[in-house]
């Protein structure tokens, strides 16, 4: 298996991108009357800005739905039954398609790339729109609960959102784990074309370990979408 440190490091960075993202919706949504109210043109831009970070979560999330995204369940009496190759071969099916959806997942760079230079429009944008030129600005068109922390709030917007390239290696590292996990997987099932139904019960604890490391920020990244979305969507009504 993996280095426990790379896991370990590439997990705690989704939960500072989990907990950042939460920080700014909720300083959105505490201050979504002041902005109606103060500056409503900037309504839909802000929503618009959430539209791209939910984009960037949901890519995020499909990275690691690669890792814990299925579950099986070995019984040793189908592996000695006559069922035990067709289990292999549902097992191997598996493997095969999770290899497709990574290589989908890495054509999706430049796209993350374009997400990041649109978020760094709109950060500008927003910024040019208060009268304040101070480092986040932007936050300040939310009320004085978050022009208080306006300075936080743009550093977790531009770490994680308005820098490509930061959100890019966190993106391919997420997916070399994947990858790395895969293989883990692979050579417990046994050599390429020798896979054996003896081996299905440790390939399976093999990628129940990788599940269970990724199960809570794979959820977690899901619900943050979702949250993104109802606030993006609360913005325009």
């Amino acid at each position: 298996m993996t280095l426990v440190r790379e896991v370990a490091d590439v997990i705690k960075m989704l939960a500072d991108v989990i907990k950042d993202t939460r920080e700014i919706v909720e300083s959105v949504n505490d201050g979504r009357k002041f902005l109606a109210s103060r500056h409503p043109d900037a309504r839909e831009d802000f929503s618009r800005l959430l539209d791209q970070m939910q984009r960037t979560v949901e890519g995020l999330a499909q990275v690691t739905k690669v890792i814990g995204g299925f579950r099986f369940v070995v019984d040793e009496r189908v592996i000695q039954s006559d069922t035990g190759a067709r289990e292999v071969a549902r097992f191997n099916d598996y493997v095969i398609q999770q290899r497709a959806d990574i290589t989908a997942l890495k054509n999706r760079i430049r796209e993350l790339k374009a997400d990041c230079e649109k978020v760094r429009a709109l950060r500008d944008k927003l910024d040019a729109q208060s009268n304040d030129r101070s480092w986040g600005s932007m936050f300040g068109l939310l009320g004085e609960n978050s022009r208080a922390r306006a300075a936080e709030l743009a550093s977790s917007l531009s770490n994680f959102y308005a820098d490509d390239q930061r959100m890019i290696d966190l993106f391919q590292q997420t997916l070399s784990l994947a990858e790395l996990a895969i293989s883990d997987v692979e050579d417990a099932l046994g050599p390429r074309g020798l896979a054996s139904p003896h081996n299905l019960s440790s390939a399976a604890e093999v990628l129940h370990a990788y599940a269970v490391l990724f199960d809570k920020p794979e959820k977690d990244l899901h619900s943050l979408a979702d949250v993104l979305s109802d606030a993006a969507s609360a913005l325009r009504s």
